[in-house]
């Protein structure tokens, strides 16, 4: 499992330790370049940890994981979730484990509202993924893609003809930007966040 982590010490560890008990294989956590105690977090946690020295954004922390990792099926999943379950996380990966399909994509359902809605207006969008570590390191800019990688890995799931299904996260959420870190700071974050997901989809259609 690949959980990319950017100032998330209050949250990683419990992310971490489901992620474990799901007992699918080696679980890491990459520390994209935090100013806080997240990867000492995740690491007592019992997280393997990749430190980067500098923010690389969510799509090179992503790179940087699937690098090092050496499974041959990944599941992909946010640092900041509430309510994630060993059950969900084995939902995910095992349509992909048994060759049923080349991808989940997982959507939050009966969560919080907000969450909940946005998943269902852009699924391509959604964080908690299962696929094909191969595959993930070949998705086209993937490193340089930040926010935008959700976009950048479905977009190349349709051209490539994936096989993929959308998996229900019930009661799953995530704490949101401006809880984390304020309401001006957690605006900023997000508006940077929307224009490195315009710019992605703006290098070419993703409309699934």
């Amino acid at each position: 499992m690949l959980i990319p982590a950017y100032g998330e010490s209050e949250t990683v560890a419990d992310v971490v330790r489901t992620a474990l008990a799901a007992d699918l294989g080696e679980v890491w956590v990459i520390d994209d370049g935090s100013r806080d105690d997240t990867a000492a977090v995740a690491e007592a946690a019992g997280a393997r940890v990749i430190r980067l020295p500098e923010n690389r954004g969510k799509g090179g922390a992503l790179e940087a994981g699937a690098s090092q990792a050496d499974e041959d099926v990944v599941v992909l999943l946010d640092a900041d979730l509430v309510g994630l379950t060993p059950q969900h996380l084995r939902a995910l990966a095992e349509p992909v484990l048994s060759g049923e399909v080349d991808m989940t994509r997982g959507v939050f359902a009966g969560g919080r509202l907000g969450t909940t809605l946005a998943q269902r207006v852009m699924p391509q969008l959604n964080g908690q993924r299962a696929l094909r570590r191969l595959d993930l390191l070949h998705v086209p800019s993937l490193g340089g893609s930040r926010y935008g990688v959700e976009v950048a890995i479905t977009r190349h799931a349709i051209e490539r003809g994936w096989r993929f299904v959308d998996v229900p996260l019930s009661d799953v959420s995530h704490v949101m930007k401006e809880e984390k870190r304020g309401l001006a700071r957690g605006l900023a974050i997000r508006a940077r966040m929307y224009w490195e997901i315009v710019r992605t989809m703006l290098r070419g259609r993703c409309d699934v």
